[in-house]
């Protein structure tokens, strides 16, 4: 069992044998504070990855998922439900891409969240096979690409949307490859076409790990063969990393 924690009421995640149920758990404090109401999406399905956001303006929350095959390394459609409705709303196939990965958040602060199809392809900037963070707005009960950049300034391995400086907009957050094959994060934010290297750490003998949790952003540190937990965050415009035990 997972549990995802937003700003609204838990979304409990169970999975087996590729069928994942969302269980909506709404607290009804007012008037019947012992009761609770309980909504279910079912998808028969494998799911690759998956997020919840407020991706139509409308201050409700939408479940996006990406599925594909057992047997395959990269998803195949993309879908997303309304989960107030508990019903699909869109579908769309993007195997082409060979998708990772589906992140959500507000890049550029208008109150309407972005997702991000993490992808594993060439571009003609850059002809080689690699990791692309593509970011599409949902309009019309449609994706639409808001930036489908060539790469970051380095090769990454992950990424999440984080606002790791507190602005009330999120930044991209990426685990990047040094030439020496260090690790650093690095992060990004957005310019209204594009995104500009914001902050960067020092270079680590690995990274790994992205996790957020309770508004925080961890990291797990790879130094000497032992590794250890560390929580980022700015501090005097610099990139924090403060080590977890």
């Amino acid at each position: 069992m997972v549990k995802i924690k937003t700003n609204k009421p838990n979304y409990i995640i169970k999975t087996k044998y590729g069928v994942i149920v969302i269980s909506f758990l709404i607290i009804l404090t007012l008037f019947f504070p012992h009761d609770t109401v309980e909504l279910l999406i079912k998808i028969n399905e494998k799911v690759k990855d998956f997020a919840v956001g407020n991706i139509n303006g409308d201050n409700k929350e939408y479940l996006v998922v990406l599925t594909g095959s057992r047997r395959r390394k990269f998803g195949e459609e993309v879908i997303i439900y309304s989960i107030e409705d508990r019903k699909e709303i869109y579908r769309e196939d993007y195997s082409a891409y060979n998708p990772w990965k589906i992140v959500i958040g507000d890049i550029d602060g208008d109150g309407k969240e972005e997702i991000s199809i993490g992808v594993y392809k060439t571009s003609p900037l850059h002809p080689v096979m690699a990791k692309r963070p593509f970011i599409y707005s949902f309009e019309g009960n449609k994706l639409e690409p808001k930036w489908r950049g060539s790469r970051l300034s380095k090769p990454f391995l992950d990424y999440v949307f984080f606002d790791i400086d507190e602005d009330g907009v999120d930044e991209i957050v990426a685990i990047e490859i040094l030439a020496d094959n260090r690790k650093v994060i690095n992060t990004y934010k957005w310019k209204g076409f594009g995104f500009e290297v914001y902050l960067e750490t020092e270079g680590y003998e690995d990274i790994s790990d992205l996790i957020t949790k309770d508004n925080q952003l961890f990291i797990k540190i790879k130094e000497q063969r032992k590794s250890h937990k560390a929580l980022i965050k700015i501090v005097e415009n610099r990139i924090k990393v403060e080590r977890e035990d």
